[in-house]
């Protein structure tokens, strides 16, 4: 139970860092953060999984709007 607390105190510190640094961000770019976001683009999951150091993680791809797909080809 003690690595449990330990390990979600030090997750939630790390996502206040992040959060911290993306506000910085935004405020050095004079952006909202819709706009920051839209700069942003897709993200690459297999890249930030890779940086985070997440070895063993499945990354499922789904393609987006099937039923647009099935539409144009008919």
């Amino acid at each position: 139970m003690v690595n449990k607390k330990e390990w979600e105190t030090k997750s939630l510190e790390w996502i206040h860092r992040v959060r911290e640094s993306i506000d910085e961000e935004i405020k050095k770019k004079r952006m909202t953060p819709a706009q920051w976001v839209k700069a942003k683009g897709k993200i690459d999951v297999e890249q930030l999984c890779r940086k985070m150091g997440l070895t063993k993680v499945t990354i499922i791809k789904k393609e987006p709007f099937p039923r647009l797909k099935k539409a144009q080809t008919q």
